[in-house]
């Protein structure tokens, strides 16, 4: 079964989404924990160099931002009422959760 890309714009399988840095990345579920698995159904993930994902997941740096990302990226396919009945909360501010 071929995989599908990832459905975030200007994500590229060999280069870091953070730093653009080239060469070996991992997948990083851009919405996680309880939304992994909806993250991945929907391609709403991301690559990162080893350093960008390590410190995405120690420190929580750009974690709201491809959060955000995420988000908008769902929301321009299948609009905000199916974000929030897929994941039930919305991390842009002013959001209706909030």
């Amino acid at each position: 079964m071929k995989r599908k890309k990832s459905a975030i714009a200007g994500d590229r399988e060999n280069v870091c989404f953070i730093c653009g840095k080239q060469g070996r990345m991992e997948k990083h579920h851009m919405l996680h924990g309880p939304y992994r698995k909806a993250a991945d159904r929907f391609h709403l993930v991301c690559h990162l160099c080893r350093d960008c994902h390590q410190a995405l997941h120690d420190k929580g740096l750009h974690d709201r931002e491809l959060q955000v990302i995420a988000q908008r990226t769902f929301e321009r396919m299948y609009g905000h009422t199916e974000f929030m009945q897929v994941f039930g909360k919305s991390w842009i501010e002013g959001g209706e959760d909030e």
